[in-house]
């Protein structure tokens, strides 16, 4: 392996998809009119939060599944020449089981996708996201900032080669950029490090 793992925690990230609002909360910002203005203006206050929350939390999952995806296209993108972004980004989707519409989107996944994730399976031994705690990050200038850290991880062989290789995309983070439960876990549980498996499921 090239370079030493360490997870002080893992999840799966199937269970931490973006809840939708409750209903009763979508019952009653359909009838702010009909309601004192103190309470319209404590629901639509919780409705933004709820809403900024999820479109977070979906922007850094596809900023990974794209992540994920380039790498795919730079192994494979000499197998199969005439493949575009896209279908690799949908056998991402099919490696790491995600199906939101809002990511997916309606149609169904393309069977030169299919069979790419097929294809890759052999090849790819697990695919991990970690998130971990601010570290004093050089800036530009005299000072430092303080940053989280996203890392991508993609544990693979290659075809003439059976030992694991790992390909990694770190990428720094503000905390307002966090997934809303990794700021969460980072608050209550701690943690230097808060890592989700996509792929195998199930392990």
């Amino acid at each position: 392996m090239n370079e030493e793992h360490n997870i002080f925690e893992d999840k799966d990230l199937s269970e931490k998809l973006p809840k939708q609002p409750p209903n009763s909360l979508q019952h009653l910002q359909s009838h702010l009119s009909q309601i004192p203005e103190l309470v319209k203006n404590v629901t639509n206050t919780i409705w933004e939060e709820l809403t900024s929350t999820q479109e977070v939390d979906l922007q850094q999952k596809q900023q990974v599944y794209h992540n994920i995806a380039q790498f795919l296209q730079e192994k494979f993108q000499v197998e199969f020449q005439k493949v575009e972004f896209q279908t690799y980004l949908q056998t991402t989707y099919i490696l790491c089981n995600e199906s939101d519409p809002q990511l997916v989107g309606e149609q169904p996944l393309s069977e030169l996708a299919q069979k790419l994730a097929t294809e890759v399976k052999d090849l790819i031994l697990t695919i991990k996201v970690n998130y971990l705690k601010h570290q004093e990050v050089p800036t530009s200038g005299t000072g430092v900032n303080s940053k989280h850290l996203r890392q991508t991880e993609i544990f693979y062989i290659d075809r003439n080669n059976p030992k694991p290789n790992v390909f990694r995309v770190d990428e720094q983070m503000e905390w307002d950029d966090l997934p809303s439960d990794v700021g969460e876990s980072f608050i209550k549980e701690d943690l230097a490090q808060i890592s989700f498996k996509l792929y195998p499921q199930g392990d």
